[in-house]
């Protein structure tokens, strides 16, 4: 029967996996020793474990001699990647690499057929077996490790109400986020929320219209589809950004802020084009911040991602300016942008939300510090603007959701609520990172927490207070 396999998430017919394969029984070990004078032997100090190394003996197939070349391309393309990714043999179906190609491929061709040997190198040593998943609703979960080295797991903690901090221990080891209220401090509230629009509906929203403090004339209409902003018309036409724009007010002046927006920019093809804005804006409607996507890119998939302090008479800075890390990072964009302003501090933040898990990547930060104080107007309006170049097509531009948060000074003694009923923690011990709704927040994370790992056998996991628990990992070996 023909073996094969699977690497990162793919096959291909054409491949056979051959006899003489060299998968080691275990990843290989290095023993550190203390040699003492006057003393037969050597000290061991420590073990090192080195990088697995795999070689795979291989046949390609192919129509003709032409065509193997082809198969060589393709095969290149597949295997050859930046990152490690996941293997796994068919002889070994509940076992995972994470590897990558190394060296080369040199083929004994003959015809249409060819010979060889694939090296995969791992520089995570272990295998993996198949996810495992604990849950209680106590606070505390039983995990057993039934790996042969200790395991690295995933905590997602339902939140029930307001709380300063989530601790998750092991017993010996604790991790936090947050801060524990103690008897001469007192929990409060360090953010308002005093604007929380679904934009399910036109109400309370005013269209305007001409040459208003926007980057952008202000013509045609908005209306509501599947419980968010779209366009309903771009109106009058002219060789410049038009469109929709519609203010509602915060109800209030805020001094200390944040305004958080999900938006979504879908481009099923390169030639259109497109943005929407957010903005906070002062009872004179002049701009205090604008959060924007866009699609201006007629050559590539740049979706750009901009967040500003400032625009009208006052001139502006932008604070993030991206397309991300690579060409497409942000194509068929639906994410989060936000901007916070407390004092003179001002932080801006971006990233790409999936709909599915809530998670945040691709992610930008920025914080600026505006010491000549030159942007401090006050918000108290929101703005929202969708808008088409000229007479170009124009990319799915939406506007799900706009919050706006009041910032309150806290004292010494006050400490913050981090958390609200709703939300979810994660304390992601394998990648050693903690968030709050997807989103990485080690900024709240205790000098004290510890990313501790599961242990072999039976590991008995609480929080702090009790919450529903669940628990995700992968046993490891060696």
């Amino acid at each position: 029967m023909d073996s094969n396999f699977t690497f990162n998430k793919q096959r291909r017919d054409y491949l056979t996996v051959l006899r003489g394969r060299k998968r080691p029984a275990w990843a290989p070990v290095k023993r550190n020793l203390l040699a003492v004078p006057n003393r037969p032997g050597a000290y061991h100090k420590n073990t090192d474990v080195d990088i697995r190394t795999l070689e795979v003996p291989v046949r390609i197939k192919a129509e003709d001699i032409a065509d193997l070349q082809k198969v060589k391309e393709d095969l290149a393309d597949w295997l050859i990647t930046e990152s490690v990714e996941e293997l796994i043999f068919d002889d070994e179906p509940d076992r995972s690499y994470f590897a990558m190609v190394d060296g080369e491929l040199d083929l004994e061709e003959l015809v249409n057929r060819g010979k060889g040997t694939l090296t995969f190198i791992c520089p995570d040593p272990y295998k993996y077996g198949l996810m495992k998943v604990q849950r209680s609703n106590s606070g505390t979960v039983t995990a057993r490790n039934e790996g042969s080295v200790e395991a690295l797991p995933t905590f997602e903690i339902e939140v029930d109400a307001d709380y300063t901090n989530i601790d998750i221990s092991n017993g010996d080891l604790m991790n936090r986020i947050g801060r524990v209220v103690n008897i001469e401090d007192y929990a409060t509230s360090r953010e308002e929320r005093v604007f929380n629009d679904s934009l399910s509906s036109l109400t309370g929203w005013a269209k305007t219209e001409g040459a208003v403090h926007i980057d952008g004339l202000a013509t045609g209409n908005m209306k509501v589809d599947s419980g968010r902003f779209i366009a309903a018309d771009f109106g009058t036409t002219v060789d410049a950004w038009h469109g929709p724009y519609y203010k509602k007010s915060i109800g209030q002046t805020l001094t200390d802020f944040r305004i958080e927006t999900m938006v979504e920019l879908v481009n099923t093809g390169e030639d259109k084009f497109g943005k929407v804005e957010v903005y906070l804006l002062d009872e004179n409607n002049y701009s205090v911040c604008m959060l924007t996507i866009k699609d201006v890119d007629s050559s590539g998939k740049r979706i750009y991602a901009t967040m500003r302090t400032g625009g009208g008479d006052q001139g502006f800075k932008d604070l993030i300016s991206t397309s991300g890390e690579k060409e497409s990072t942000y194509w068929n964009f639906y994410g989060i942008l936000r901007i916070e302003r407390v004092g003179t501090r001002w932080t801006a933040y971006v990233a790409k939300v999936d709909k599915t898990t809530g998670k945040h990547t691709a992610r930008s930060f920025v914080e600026f510090n505006d010491a000549e104080q030159q942007f401090m107007r006050q918000p108290a309006q929101v703005g929202i603007y969708l808008a088409q170049y000229g007479t170009r097509k124009v990319a799915s531009l939406r506007a799900d959701d706009v919050k706006v948060y009041k910032i309150n000074q806290l004292t010494e003694n006050q400490i913050p609520y981090i958390v609200k009923a709703g939300d979810v923690v994660t304390f992601d011990h394998k990648n050693q990172v903690i968030l709050i709704n997807g989103e990485p927040r080690m900024d709240l994370k205790a000098f004290s927490g510890e990313f501790f790992k599961l242990n072999r056998g039976i590991n008995t996991i609480s929080t702090s207070p009790p919450l529903p628990i669940k628990a995700t990992w992968r046993e490891r070996y060696k």
